[in-house]
């Protein structure tokens, strides 16, 4: 169950090699054969586009349904720089899709997530009902931007701080997010359920391989031992800065109560769904 839309050169034939050529060039793809496969690690999301060398004038593009919105968030710029570089037309069969056109974002998220709503419903109607996690959905908008947007963020600040992803884990009621807090280093800490610390093993010797453990602090015992830290209001995270941990963070760090993560308990991104979607359908 799947968003499909298919691209049509009008003027002059698309080649195989014009088609690889983009892609390569292009971050988070991999090409395999006739196939564009864009995988982004950060934030779980992934679709291909697929030449059809039986017709030079068309690719097909591929988007799984029963996914989190942000899969179509990500995607439709994806879509609309092709379009704009080969000059292409769309064909769009979804129900309420945009039909021959004109392509628009707005057209793409408005078909897409019309689709995907079926394939929520579709899939939680079936029998054995599937398992789900879910998480809000403005918290997930919120989530998908900050990983979007992570790795400009780590190459803006460089080596002096830490610029972690944020993780899902399973949950009782619902998914838990999660980001990792190596060694009190600096780090632009954005707000999650949990804080992996990790941290020196007391009366281990610290340069031995076995010296690291690791412990799950709750958010609000993280916030208030790190609130007195500026907080950047537009990317939503509290800069923690300074050239060596201050004894106070390092005395709360060392002070918490062990309580190892999980392994087993964590999420792929694709498989937390929206709440909202899911609970119409319960």
């Amino acid at each position: 169950m799947s968003f499909d839309l298919f691209l049509n050169s009008e003027r002059s034939p698309l080649t195989e090699n014009q088609f690889k050529e983009y892609f390569s060039e292009r971050d988070h793809y991999t090409i395999d054969g006739s196939q564009a496969f864009y995988e982004n690690r950060d934030t779980g999301v992934y679709f291909y586009f697929e030449y059809d060398a039986d017709d030079p004038n068309s690719i097909a593009f591929n988007l799984n349904y029963f996914r989190p919105h942000f899969f179509g968030i990500e995607a439709a710029p994806e879509v609309a720089d092709l379009i704009l570089e080969f000059d292409l037309s769309i064909d769009d069969p979804q129900a309420e899709g945009m039909g021959d056109g004109p392509f628009s974002i707005e057209g793409f998220l408005r078909s897409w997530n019309a689709g995907n709503r079926f394939g929520y419903k579709a899939v939680l109607s079936s029998e054995p009902r599937p398992e789900t996690h879910v998480y809000p959905t403005q918290e997930l908008q919120r989530i998908w931007n900050w990983n979007f947007n992570r790795y400009h963020l780590q190459d803006k600040a460089g080596e002096d701080h830490f610029v972690p992803l944020i993780m899902f884990t399973k949950g009782h009621n619902q998914a838990r997010t999660y980001i990792v807090w190596p060694h009190t280093c600096p780090i632009y800490m954005p707000k999650a359920d949990d804080v992996v610390v990790i941290r020196k093993k007391p009366g281990v010797d610290p340069d031995s391989n076995n010296s690291d453990e690791f412990t799950i602090v709750n958010w609000n015992d993280i916030e208030s031992a790190v609130a007195e830290y500026p907080f950047d209001e537009k990317g939503e995270f509290y800069r923690l800065d300074y050239g060596s941990p201050p004894r106070s963070l390092m005395n709360f760090v060392e002070s918490v109560p062990l309580v190892p993560p999980d392994r087993e308990m964590g999420l792929a991104n694709d498989s937390v769904l929206n709440a909202e979607l899911v609970s119409e359908f319960e």
